[in-house]
């Protein structure tokens, strides 16, 4: 009797962690043509298959279809079915064997057998027999929950002070200024005395034109804003008055030379 509860315990575990390993799938994936077969859908083989799976509850492909885009980013998603054999002449043995995207066994059933001549009937009624293994897990979809992994600690972290072995001392020698002999250079101004021509200024634009008896022009006065102050055109000069008297004074390499000018207005 113990050994009865403990077998009936045993199978009960068995096909309850199986049913939830089946719970996580979504698809399944069978193959177009059965190795066994070598034809598709061979005395219907491949419509009972996907019938079966469809019926509890698993979206079904064939794998030479399209996956869905979760599918196709997640094989993980789908479990792989395919049939085996063990048949002779006068037996039909077949059995469901279920595998994850790794290719480890998920769920293998026990064989499915039949002794009916006919093909088409022998290998229904051993594949329906073979499926009441997965139909008595009952099936339903659970997805996994993503399981967030949290890092550990970081360890904390330790201070040293590191004290230095020496101490360099940089001593900064004082430098005396250097004294720089700067020689001024004397700007030297010389008047000269010039005999004295009457110069006639006549009005023009921004100045006057200076002329002589010919009538010459001898230079040209530009107004500077300042009276009695003019700027001498196309000459580094000027013309100012300066105590009744014109002066011409013009920058030369010694210095400025002055000039006295006889200007009638």
């Amino acid at each position: 009797m113990k050994r009865f509860i403990a077998s009936v315990l045993f199978v009960f575990i068995t096909f309850s962690c199986f049913s939830q390993k089946l719970n996580s799938y979504k698809y399944v994936v069978i193959p177009y043509e059965f190795s066994f077969l070598k034809k598709h859908n061979k005395y219907r083989v491949n419509t009972l298959v996907r019938y079966l799976f469809k019926n509890e509850g698993f979206e079904v492909l064939y794998d030479s279809e399209d996956f869905p885009e979760e599918l196709s980013s997640n094989r993980c998603l789908g479990l792989y079915a395919d049939i085996n054999s063990d048949s002779n002449i006068f037996t039909t043995k077949l059995a469901f064997v279920l595998r994850d995207c790794s290719n480890k066994i998920v769920l293998e059933t026990p064989f499915g057998r039949s002794k009916v001549k006919a093909y088409e009937k022998a290998y229904s009624q051993a594949l329906r027999e073979a499926f009441e293994t997965i139909k008595a897990e009952n099936y339903t979809y659970q997805p996994k929950k993503k399981e967030v992994e949290i890092p550990p600690p970081p360890p904390p972290v330790q201070v040293v002070e590191e004290m230095p072995d020496s101490v360099e001392v940089k001593v900064t020698e004082e430098k005396k200024p250097i004294q720089k002999t700067v020689e001024q250079t004397k700007t030297t101004t010389t008047v000269t005395e010039t005999k004295k021509v009457v110069l006639y200024a006549q009005p023009i634009e921004n100045g006057y034109q200076l002329v002589d008896t010919s009538p010459k022009v001898i230079m040209i006065l530009l107004k500077t804003g300042v009276p009695n102050v003019y700027l001498v055109k196309g000459q580094d000069a000027t013309v100012y008055k300066e105590n009744g008297q014109w002066i011409l004074s013009k920058a030369t390499a010694n210095g400025n030379a002055k000039s006295t000018l006889e200007i009638k207005f």
